[in-house]
């Protein structure tokens, strides 16, 4: 219960979700759900204020395990929906956002088309398509998938009271490092850095660019990038993880749950800036050891210091340094006197603002955690101090037929007291898998039973922990739904029936945000007694909306 939870004191201020009849309820026809009225030719939806002075529902999602729909709206302000076309922007193109000025926007020449930008994803596994055509249901407008989900379990209040006061205190200047960090933990989902780039850009539209945050120092595999940072690297670097089951299972591997690895002088690594992001904190993480050597960091192509990782005893080793602010170029170029292993990089902003610490890696669970050293992990996990942690797994453990589902149960619980222990002071968020059903040869779709039961794990282990619990699942439109997602038009998911396309991940980006910041918003209205009213100069026309 929530009200018993160590965290729940700390998250004793509530923040009322009651509205006045003048309130903010904007871009409800984003979520395809719940549609009621038919589009004018083109897919342009007629003319129609997003903005109205009804009062919003109290934020309730289906019946646990209905995968019903939610029947509330997402609260908007008007910073909300600058920071929401701010994200599409940094992802989409300006000509083919899904929320668009109030204009008249074509929709692609190639609905199926798959961006340029999308090489990430079609490496992932499986990516190279599966299923018969013709088994494919009828394309529907894929702007108009996905349905309103709220999040679930104790009060917003209690389940993300900290990260909300954070926010504030970061807005009042009175944030002691002038940062608010959030760590997002997942599979490949995660791991492409789209949905979690979402949330970056939202955040520091809103509430201040702090950096971009984590990335890995070597390439972990050959098309591995952000959004806005690059990795290049040569050979002779070791990925390991608890995944590989090739690599060291002896669980160091820093703060994401991965390491890279060399022994070899010819060895070097490059990360860089793109997307005009810029930082002047950098902190190079890697392993302490007695048998550690030596690299060389260069800065720019001038060499900043030559930092040593051999130590008497095993540790979490931290190499950090200020330059002026700017799109900086780093270069690891190990000695060869020694194994050099590397836990990634750290790049962040002079001023204050959010951070978000993209740490996914593809095929992986989150019992993986429990492997993980916890000393060196939840060494680096207090030095981020996140405000907030989320935790994005259950589609590889859908295939785990052979676990019994109260053995994932423990170990999800064990997962969330190790995370609970490294960041006492962070709310948490469990986003449960989307669906994934079980494609046949001949290209029929099929539920998968064990995605519900992963659901309904997470859902209560949220409520037993103090998290809040936001349902993918539900927001696809429930079992069975992803066939759409596939055959939509434009695509917005992958033909492996588990990836999403670019789109579809913006689209998950932008309902969990709603979700995220519905209550926050709600609190904040109420609070002040502020009126937002309807403003012809403010409508939002919705790509495909009713």
């Amino acid at each position: 219960m929530a009200g018993t939870h160590p965290r729940a004191p700390m998250r004793a201020r509530r923040f009322a979700l009651a509205l006045g009849p003048a309130a903010v309820v904007g871009l409800w026809g984003l979520y395809g759900g719940c549609a009621t009225s038919g589009t004018v030719p083109g897919g342009i939806p007629p003319a129609a204020p997003d903005f109205d002075r009804r009062p919003a529902v109290a934020e309730t999602a289906g019946p646990a395990g209905s995968h019903a729909p939610s029947t509330t709206r997402p609260v908007r302000t008007p910073e909300a929906d600058a920071a929401h076309l701010a994200a599409q922007r940094a992802l989409l193109p300006d000509d083919d956002l899904l929320e668009t000025p109030r204009a008249s926007v074509a929709l692609p020449a190639d609905p199926r088309s798959v961006a340029p930008s999308d090489d990430v994803l079609a490496h992932l596994p499986g990516s190279s398509g599966i299923g018969a055509e013709g088994t494919r249901p009828p394309a529907v407008d894929g702007n108009r998938l996905g349905t309103y989900v709220p999040l679930e379990g104790p009060p917003p209040a209690d389940a993300l009271g900290n990260f909300y006061r954070a926010l504030d205190a970061l807005a009042r200047g009175e944030d002691p490092d002038g940062k608010v960090r959030v760590l997002v933990y997942g599979a490949s989902h995660t791991e492409a850095d789209i949905y979690p780039h979402y949330l970056r850009v939202y955040l520091r539209h809103r509430f201040g660019d702090g950096g971009h945050g984590f990335i890995q120092a070597a390439k972990p595999k050959p098309w591995y990038r952000h959004i806005e940072m690059r990795v290049a690297s040569t050979r002779h670097w070791l990925a390991e993880h608890a995944q590989r089951t090739k690599g060291r299972q002896d669980g160091l591997f820093g703060l994401s749950g991965l390491s890279t690895t060399t022994r070899k002088r010819s060895a070097r690594t490059k990360i860089t800036h793109a997307a005009d992001s810029v930082a002047s904190h950098y902190e190079v993480f890697f392993l302490e050891q007695p048998s550690g050597g030596s690299f060389d960091l260069f800065v720019d192509g001038r060499k900043q210091a030559r930092v040593p990782t051999r130590a008497e005893a095993v540790g979490a080793g931290v190499y950090a340094f200020d330059v002026p602010e700017g799109a900086h170029a780093l270069e690891i170029r190990p000695r060869g006197d020694g194994e050099v292993r590397l836990f990634g990089v750290v790049a962040e902003r002079e001023g204050p603002g959010v951070v978000v610490d993209t740490l996914g890696i593809g095929g992986t669970r989150a019992a993986n955690m429990l492997t993980w050293d916890p000393a060196i992990w939840s060494a680096y996990v207090a030095r981020r101090d996140p405000a907030l942690v989320v935790l994005a797994y259950g589609t590889n453990e859908a295939t785990d037929e052979d676990q019994p589902i109260e053995a994932y149960a423990r170990d999800l619980d064990a997962v969330l007291d190790r995370i609970e222990a490294a960041a006492p002071n962070a709310s948490c968020v469990l986003m449960g898998p989307g669906d994934f059903p079980v494609v046949g040869d001949d290209g029929t779709v099929v539920a998968r039973p064990r995605l519900s039961q992963i659901v309904e794990v997470q859902r209560e282990a949220a409520r037993r922990h103090g998290c809040a619990f936001w349902d993918m699942l539900a927001f696809m439109g429930g079992p069975g739904s992803m066939a759409q997602w596939v055959a939509a038009q434009p695509a917005m998911a992958r033909s492996d029936h588990i990836h999403l396309t670019r789109r579809g991940y913006a689209k998950v980006g932008m309902a969990f945000v709603d979700a995220l910041f519905s209550p926050y918003d709600a609190g904040r209205l109420a609070t002040s007694g502020r009126e937002i009213v309807a403003d012809g100069t403010r409508e939002t026309m919705l790509r495909g909306s009713p």
